[in-house]
Formats: C-alpha cells, sequence, structure tokens
C-alpha cells in the first residue's frame, strides 16, 4: 500500500474496522488527528501519545501499536462509514460531554470540585481519582449498580455519589439553557473565579459594552473587602489609591498592636508576595494574601486587554491617556503608578518598570513610572540615561540644543547594540525625556533644548555677596544678603549656609564668632585670637606678659580683651602655651632662658574657687556645653556638682566670686547645660547636614542608622507634645527639607 493512501483512511473507518477503541477514537479527534496519516506522522515524528488529553495508557498502546503493526491492517475490510452511525455506539453519557462547549466544561469542572469538598471522606477519597470528563462519560447517566464498581466506594458511598450526581445534572441543563447566551456563562465562569463581586450590575454592563471583565475595578474591591492585617499594612503602607495618606512604620505598629519590626517584616512581604516583580512566580494557592487569584499568572488572559489598549506604544508613562483614561473608564481609584505596576507584574515578560512602588526607605528619585517594552530594556539602559541626564540638566550652565538621535546612537547606555532598534529607542527616549524632564524638540531639525541651570550655585552666591561688601561679614548678615539674592530658595536658617563658608577656598572666618573675609585680602587679619597670639610669641625670644600680648592681639582684634586673651593662652597651656612666673607666657615649641621658671600645674585634692572657674570656662571652651551630671568622665561629673552648687546658692561665695559666677552666666548664655537638649540639637545639626548634601532620608542600617532612629524619635515627640517650643520649630523647618 503507499504511504500516500492513508490520507483516505479516517479514524472513524478505523473504529468501525476495530482497530481502535470508541475512547481512543475521542482522542484522536480531540488532538484533530482525522486520518490514520496523521496517527502515523504524529508517531514518527517522536511525539507521546500521552500528552494527549484524556489518553491513558490503554490509549497509548492501542494507538502504538496501529502504528507498528500497520502492513497487517486489512485495508478491504476497511469501508466508508457514516459518522452518525459511530456517534450512535457512543455512550449517552459521551454524547452529553461532547455537546458541552469548553466555557461549560470549565464551569462543570469548577462545581465539581465543589461538590467533593461537601462529600465525606471517603467519598471524596474515591472519586478524587475520577476526573469530571470520567465522571460525566462514565457514571453521570449510568445505573446506579455501576456506581459500586468505583474503588473503595461502598453503600454510604453510593448514596453520596446520586446526590451528587444530581447536583451535577441539574447544573449542566442550567448551562444548556443558556447555551445560546455567552454573557450568562461568563458570569458563571467569573464568579467562580473572583467570587460574588461579579454580579454586580457595574460588571455586567461593562462586560455587554467591552466584552472583558473590568480587572482594576475588580482587584480594588477585593482590596478594599479584604479586612486580613496583611492587606491592610500593604494598602496603608504603599501609595496603592489616589491621595492617599500613607502611615510610617510608627503608626502601623500602634493600629495593629505590633512591634515597629514586625510591621516592618510584614510589609516587606506582603508587598514581595503580593506586587513585587521579580523573575520568580508567586504561588498563590497556599497563601491568604490574594485569595481571589487576581494576580496569578493562570489569569492572565483576563488582563490581556490592556495588551490591546498599549498596542503600538513602546513607551507608557503614568500620564499617558490611555491609562489616565482606562482608570475613568472602570470607575478605579488606583493611583497611575501602581496600575502600571499591575501590568508590569501581570506582563512581566512583555514590560519592564520604570519606576513605581519600592519597598525599601530610600527617597524616590524619579518622578515618573514608566512601562518599557523588554525587546528595548534589554539592549538599552534607561535608568543609566535618567542619571546621564540629571547630570547634564544640574551641571549645564549655558542653553544648547542636543541631537537626540545622535546621542541615542553614541550613547554609553547600549547594553547590546542593535542598529535596527535605533529609531525605536529614540522615539522612546524622546517620550521619557518628554514626562520625566519635561525636554522638548524646539527646532525643525528635532534637537531638544537642554536648558542652563538658572538656580545659581550656593557657594559661588556667598563668595559674590562678600566680594561685593569688600569687608568681612556676620553669618547672619550674609544670610539676609542671600535671601535678597536669591529670595525663593529653600534654605531658611542662617546655619545653613556656614558649611558653604567653611568649604569654600577663597573664604576664611576672623576669630570664631562667625566673621567670614576672603583670603585676597590681604590687608585683613584672618584666623583666630589663638593664632594672633602664637605668631606675637614667635616674634619675641622671651616669655611676654598678658598685657602686651593683648596689646597686639587688639590690632587685629579691637572687639577682644585681656581676659579673653588670658584664657585662651590657660586653657591650651601645655599643649601650645607654657606660663611661667610673674604671669608671663610663652611657646611650648620655644626654648627659653633657665632664668625663667615654668609654673607646674599641680593637681590638689581640694581646688580653689578660681581654679574651679579656670577648670569650668576651659571645659565650655573645648565642649561646646556646661559640664554635664552623667558622664564617663569623672572631672566633667566633679565640674558639674560644683557648679551646681554655687548656683543653687547651697555653697557660699564672696560678692567678687558672685561677680565671676555672674560674668560666667552671661559670657556662656549661649551653651547647653542639659545633656538630652545639647544631645538633641547636635543630631538636629547632623541631620540638616545630611539632608543638605546627600537629598535622602539616612536609612535604616549601617552608619545613618542612628539619624534613622533619631528622626523617628523626633517625630514621635513632636506628634505627642513634648518638645520644646524651640525644638518644635527646628522640627518644622526639618520636615520642610524631608
Amino acid at each position: 500500500m503507499i504511504r500516500e493512501n492513508f490520507h483516505s483512511i479516517s479514524i472513524s473507518m478505523l473504529l468501525k474496522a476495530g482497530c481502535i477503541s470508541i475512547r481512543t477514537y475521542h482522542c484522536c479527534h480531540h488532538a484533530e488527528m482525522n486520518s490514520l496519516y496523521d496517527v502515523i506522522s504524529y508517531y514518527e515524528q517522536g511525539n507521546s501519545f500521552s500528552i494527549i488529553r484524556n489518553a491513558g495508557r490503554r490509549t497509548c498502546e492501542e494507538l502504538e501499536n496501529l502504528c507498528k503493526n500497520i502492513n497487517f491492517i486489512s485495508l478491504p475490510n476497511i469501508d466508508i462509514i457514516d459518522e452518525d452511525i459511530i456517534y450512535n455506539t457512543i455512550s449517552e453519557g459521551e454524547q452529553l460531554y461532547e455537546s458541552l462547549s469548553t466555557a461549560q466544561k470549565l464551569l462543570i469542572e469548577q462545581k465539581y470540585s465543589e461538590l467533593l469538598k461537601c462529600c465525606s471522606v471517603r467519598t471524596s477519597n474515591g472519586l478524587s481519582k475520577i476526573s469530571v470528563d470520567d465522571f460525566i462519560k462514565d457514571y453521570l447517566l449510568c445505573q446506579s449498580d455501576e456506581l459500586f464498581k468505583i474503588k473503595n466506594i461502598g453503600e454510604k458511598s453510593v448514596n453520596e455519589i446520586i446526590e451528587l450526581r444530581e447536583y451535577i445534572k441539574t447544573f449542566i441543563d442550567g448551562l444548556k439553557e443558556t447555551k445560546d447566551y455567552p454573557l450568562p456563562i461568563i458570569r458563571l465562569k467569573t464568579k467562580n473565579i473572583y467570587g460574588n463581586i461579579c454580579e454586580d450590575i457595574f460588571v455586567v454592563d461593562f462586560y455587554e459594552k467591552h466584552c472583558h471583565l473590568p480587572m482594576l475595578w475588580i482587584l480594588e474591591q477585593h482590596l478594599m473587602n479584604d479586612q486580613s492585617r496583611e492587606i491592610r499594612i500593604l494598602i496603608e503602607s504603599f501609595n496603592l489609591f489616589k491621595n492617599q495618606q500613607l502611615r510610617s512604620l510608627d503608626e502601623l505598629s500602634i493600629n495593629h498592636n505590633l512591634t515597629h519590626e514586625r510591621v516592618r517584616q510584614i510589609r516587606k512581604n506582603v508587598f514581595h508576595k503580593t506586587f513585587e516583580i521579580t523573575d520568580e512566580i508567586i504561588e498563590y494557592n497556599k497563601s491568604d494574601l490574594v485569595k481571589y487569584g487576581m494576580l496569578n499568572q493562570s489569569n492572565k488572559d483576563d488582563w490581556s486587554y490592556f495588551l490591546d489598549v498599549f498596542e503600538g506604544m513602546n513607551i507608557v508613562c503614568q500620564e499617558s491617556f490611555e491609562v489616565q483614561n482606562y482608570l475613568k473608564e472602570e470607575k478605579c481609584n488606583f493611583s497611575a503608578e501602581f496600575f502600571l505596576q499591575i501590568i508590569a507584574y501581570i506582563f512581566r515578560d512583555i514590560y519592564f518598570l520604570l519606576g513605581g512602588l519600592d519597598v525599601s526607605n530610600k527617597s524616590k528619585t524619579q518622578d515618573n513610572t514608566f512601562l518599557i517594552k523588554r525587546e528595548y530594556t534589554d539592549i538599552f539602559d534607561f535608568v543609566k540615561m535618567r542619571a546621564d541626564f540629571n547630570n547634564i540638566l544640574l551641571l549645564n550652565e549655558a542653553d544648547y540644543l542636543l541631537d537626540i538621535e545622535d546621542y541615542i546612537a553614541n550613547s554609553q547606555c547600549w547594553i547590546k547594540y542593535d542598529y535596527n532598534k535605533t529609531e525605536s529607542l529614540t522615539s522612546i527616549a524622546r517620550d521619557f525625556l518628554l514626562y520625566e524632564f519635561h525636554l522638548y524638540s524646539e527646532d525643525i531639525d528635532g534637537r531638544i533644548k537642554i536648558p542652563a541651570n538658572k538656580e545659581r550655585k550656593t557657594i559661588d552666591v556667598v563668595y559674590e555677596i562678600l566680594q561685593q561688601a569688600g569687608r568681612p561679614m556676620h553669618l547672619n548678615e550674609i544670610f539676609d544678603e542671600f535671601k535678597i539674592v536669591l529670595p525663593k530658595h529653600k534654605y531658611t536658617e542662617v546655619a545653613q549656609l556656614r558649611p558653604y563658608l567653611q568649604k569654600h577656598e577663597a573664604i576664611s572666618y576672623r576669630n570664631r564668632n562667625s566673621v567670614y573675609t576672603l583670603k585676597e585680602w590681604e590687608h585683613i587679619r584672618t584666623g583666630t585670637i589663638r593664632d594672633a597670639i602664637i605668631e606675637f610669641l614667635l616674634q619675641n625670644d622671651l616669655p611676654q606678659n598678658a598685657d602686651d600680648i593683648t596689646e597686639y592681639v587688639l590690632q587685629y582684634f579691637p572687639e577682644t580683651n585681656i581676659s579673653s586673651v588670658r584664657s585662651s593662652m590657660l586653657i591650651d597651656t601645655q599643649k601650645r602655651f607654657s606660663l611661667y612666673k610673674d604671669n608671663l607666657f610663652g611657646l611650648v615649641i620655644k626654648d627659653y632662658p633657665l632664668e625663667y621658671e615654668e609654673v607646674e600645674q599641680i593637681e590638689t585634692q581640694r581646688k580653689s574657687f578660681s581654679q574651679r572657674v579656670f577648670d569650668l570656662e576651659k571645659f565650655i571652651i573645648e565642649n561646646d556645653h556646661f559640664p554635664f551630671s552623667s558622664s564617663k568622665n569623672r572631672n566633667e561629673e566633679s565640674l558639674n556638682r560644683w557648679w551646681r552648687l554655687i548656683i543653687n546658692g547651697t555653697t557660699y561665695i564672696t560678692n567678687e566670686q558672685k561677680n565671676v559666677v555672674d560674668r560666667i552666666m552671661e559670657q556662656y548664655t549661649g551653651y547647653e547645660a542639659d545633656k538630652s537638649h545639647y544631645e538633641w540639637n547636635i543630631n538636629y545639626n547632623k541631620l540638616k547636614c545630611f539632608l543638605l548634601e546627600n537629598r535622602c532620608l539616612p536609612s535604616a542600617r549601617g552608619n545613618e542608622k542612628v539619624l534613622h532612629g533619631w528622626l523617628r524619635r523626633a517625630k514621635e515627640d513632636f506628634q505627642n507634645y513634648k518638645l520644646t517650643e524651640e525644638q518644635r520649630q527646628k522640627y518644622i523647618d526639618l520636615a520642610k527639607l524631608i
């Protein structure tokens, strides 16, 4: 027999000739193998018959034996027969099954699974090994006695199965009544998958109009109705909805009666399991987080209408018309950012998400969220391109036109260069720059205008202020002029300018009273009083008295006095200065004649009032605060006890000593005496400098965790009115920077 003759031998003829069974006939029919030629070709190509739907061991053996023994088939006995005859040989149950549509079979399968859960354990175990297809074909319409043939099924189980059959029959009758109306079928199908929410009139009307479900609206309803702790924390932590008020981890820990760390763990875990886009496919069948299966990969088809919405778009922005329009169309309150996060999660094989929600504590560096086709992000790094343009705009000093095509062609952002996609990448880059940086083409050649950075650098402005004044200026005065030059600048406090004055190579300071000058003004003395003292003593070979030293210093620092000069030297004895008899002062680094005897600083167990005052002033100047009661330094604690006895009136002092105390109180009135306030201000200043330099919040890990913890505690104290009025005002100013 010629091989081509196999085309004329249909599977119906094989059935009539007894070459295959009825079950094998149906398996071949579903696999679209309509002739002997199709069966032989399928086998010769190395395909396994076991992968055909409903093909069991006996079916596979029949087909394999047919292919192996094809030469022994008696062809004369194979005649053309009527298909209706074949159909009449099929059981009533098989006829019923074949009459059902795919959608109806799916619904029956789900109903069958639901009914099994209501049966006893023995019945459920016995039927669990029988598929719904086999149950309908073999047992739905059979005699009751046939049910006893099912393995492990007894009399009690048979009664349950008979009741189950009646439910299935009624369910099938209901489906068959609606077979000419697809909408009721769809409603039943979606109700089984997504719940009773699909019976809402909005869903029904939407489906009739658009021929697909409003998946955004359905997801929103499920999220809003889900009262589980995990979903509540998820909603309260991330920008899922428009105009949403987010809660901090501290607020969430109070609301849910959990520790701060436990809330952080739940927040991270639920984000990862629900919406984080990774290469890992999360299995939800054992999770309660999204128990309705809205984001299962198996339900991908229900979301596929968005592929049609974004068809032809290589880049989609949260501000795109299509995004905003569909949120309105589905009456959904999701944020556009979250909308794109959902699409990127479901179609991760098609789209790359640029921006989007982030579970980390880092501040966002990107204004918009984008979907970009993966075929382009696989060959071009748009994250790097954004950083590139961010630097271009920050450092650009003059307007110029950029040819975006040349930029793309010569860019360092290529991962794998592909000339054929250059044009498409150029178009994507134009849209990205428009939405993210508001850069657009202004000339006929399509070049993009790169504007100059109009905001002048702070460090240059303070230099120009001093240069125009032509004299040293106090920091407060410089700040006043700064706000005149840049009235809308974000800096609101004088202290914010200090780092720029200290870093500028052309600017120096006079003393330590926040008076700044330019180094180019050689006629104006820079540095500190101590620098002037050292200069004078270097010019003299012998120790000098305080009067002569002060006279020299007053030439450059007329605002000082002998008491201040003497204190500066006494504080630094044994390091820079040495004290000799008759109140003469010299330098430690110089050798003086032996006739000048150095005064040794002998520590006595009980110091005099003047010695205590000396120690106190030395401590204040060196540490920028009064001594605290709780300290690791015993000398500091001792000074604190002595000072508290003095100012509380516990220790008797003379009028002359009282004048000294009043002088100290007045002279050091700006120095902190409370340790908690002092440390609060120290951390406040550190955090402010951190924010100004890094433009992001400190991390909860590494070296930044101390500032992160202090900010969290300061926020709590602010909300609970535990801060002083001065601290509250400082925190408000700090919040503006955040």
